[in-house]
């Protein structure tokens, strides 16, 4: 499986915001959805906010394909569900990065979102 570089990881979890594109059964492309990311070493990760019920990751999970659009240039990828080994480290990355929104991040690391926590691997 191909990994990150670290110079990759910091490149596309860099920015506050990004936003992820997923693919339909039939390999068209749902509307980006502006999401949070995180990386631990050279590894990246997301979190469905909305848990695993969100369209996004609902769609992410059913194809396990899509795009990453960060710093306006657009990657695609693989979706991985997260180990369990690796929530604790992915929870550290969210306090981390996203200090300043300590309510959101709060809700971000309970067991709904945490549960929907995919990691990214370049496609």
């Amino acid at each position: 499986m191909t990994e990150w570089t670290d110079q990759q990881a910091a490149q596309i979890a860099g920015p506050q915001e990004v936003q992820v594109v997923t693919r339909r059964q039939d390999g068209s492309q749902r509307r980006p959805t502006t999401i949070w990311i995180v990386r631990d070493g050279d590894r990246v990760f997301i979190r469905s906010t909305n848990g695993r019920t969100a369209a996004w990751f609902r769609g992410a999970t059913a194809t396990g394909t899509g795009q990453i659009i960060s710093g306006g240039e657009a990657t695609d990828v693989i979706f991985t569900e997260a180990a369990d080994a690796d929530l604790p480290a992915v929870d550290t990355a969210y306090r981390r990065k996203y200090s300043q929104y300590a309510g959101i991040v709060d809700h971000l690391v309970q067991d709904g979102p945490r549960s929907a926590t995919l990691q990214l691997q370049p496609a």
